[in-house]
This record gives C-alpha cells, structure tokens and sequence, in this order.
C-alpha cells in the first residue's frame, strides 16, 4: 500500500511539474514585468501562483463531476488525455510554444499592462488546458484518499517550484539563454510526451477490459 501510494505521488508530482514546465513562463514573465519594481515582481509571482494552484485545485475536486455531467468517461477522458499530453509533449520537444499557452496576442498584451498575473501568466501559462487535464486525470485514478490528497501536494509542490523559478527568473534567462531554455523543454517534452503514451495504454487496457467482461 505504502509502496502504491509513493508511486502514485510521484507520478503526479514528476507529471504536472513537467507538463507546467515553470521555465517556459520566464519570457513571458521577465518581458511583462520588464518595467516593474522588484515588489511589484513579487507580488505579480504570488499572484499568480495562487491563482494557478486556485484553478487546479477547483478542477481537481470538480472535474470528476463536470465529466459525469456531460456524460463523458474517465477512461475516454484518460485516453483524450494521453492524446492531448503526445501533442503538448511533441511541441515541447520541437522547443515551439505549447498549445494552450499564451498566445502572442496575449503575450503583447501582457508586455503593455501593469498587471499580468491572472491572464496570461496564472492562466494560461501556470494552469493551462495541460495541467488541467493532469489533474483530473490524476484525481480520477486514485485510489485511496491519501492519493487522492497527494495530488493536491502535487500542486502545492510544483507551483512552489514556480514561484521560486518566477522569481529568479531574469537570472535563470541570463544564465541560460533560449538555447539553455529550449534544451530544458525538449528534456520535459519527452517526459509528458511518455506519461501521455502510458495514459492512453491505461484507458485503452480498462475498456478493453470492461468488454471482456460484458
């Protein structure tokens, strides 16, 4: 049980923090904030955080309920899942922008306003369609209540993740350059892109059992 339960933790943790990937929000983030005092950056990450674990955290305990309303299964919803994860993962290991990130239209808008943190830097950089489907795809599958509230450390931890990484940020860009940045990205690109495959196995092996069993 123990055993299940820290393989479960650490799936949900190594996932999300791969699928948010907090580096690829540092150009977004160092050219919106460009202009803004050091506590204004500050509290610009804090905001943004919050909102981003606010958006999951909603998800996580609704998702499971907005799935049964419009009548769509977990396992059709784990294999959309994968499908969405082997896209997002294929644009990070081509080191493009992910589908369902900012916008470039949302990313010049962020470099004119003051304020960044909800739209687009909470959502959709943090807590876009990506990690969303993450988690209720992982709330889904567990278990027992204590994996079930590991998901929800998950979020806590990653977006704890991003806040440091956020706020570091303009040192992590001259550190690194878009070189370094696009290097990071393919490494977690062939991460979600693998999580998606084992997602798609896993709703196509349920189904598959379920007509076996009819």
């Amino acid at each position: 049980m123990l055993h299940d339960t820290l393989a479960f933790a650490t799936l949900a943790f190594s996932s999300l923090l791969a699928i948010v990937n907090p580096l690829s929000a540092i150009p977004l983030y160092v050219s919106a904030t460009a202009g803004l005092t050091p506590p204004r950056r500050a509290a610009t990450v804090r905001l943004a955080v919050l909102t981003a674990i606010a958006i999951l955290a909603v998800f996580g305990v609704l998702g499971t309920y907005i799935l049964t309303f419009f009548g769509v299964t977990t396992y059709a919803f784990r294999i959309a899942g994968g499908i969405i994860f082997f896209g997002i993962g294929s644009d990070m290991l081509s080191a493009r922008r992910q589908r369902g990130k900012a916008t470039q239209s949302e990313v010049a808008e962020a470099e004119q306003q003051t304020d960044v943190a909800i739209i687009p830097l909470g959502m959709p950089t943090l807590a876009g369609p990506g990690a969303i489907t993450t988690v209720i795809t992982l709330s889904d599958r567990a278990a027992t209540t204590t994996q079930y509230l590991s998901v929800y450390v998950a979020i806590l931890a990653v977006m704890a993740i991003s806040w440091i990484v956020l706020t570091i940020a303009p040192r992590i860009a001259a550190r690194l350059g878009q070189t370094g940045l696009n290097v990071v990205t393919r490494i977690m690109g062939l991460l979600v892109m693998v999580i998606g495959v084992q997602f798609i196995i896993e709703g196509i092996r349920t189904v598959a059992i379920e007509l076996l069993r009819h």
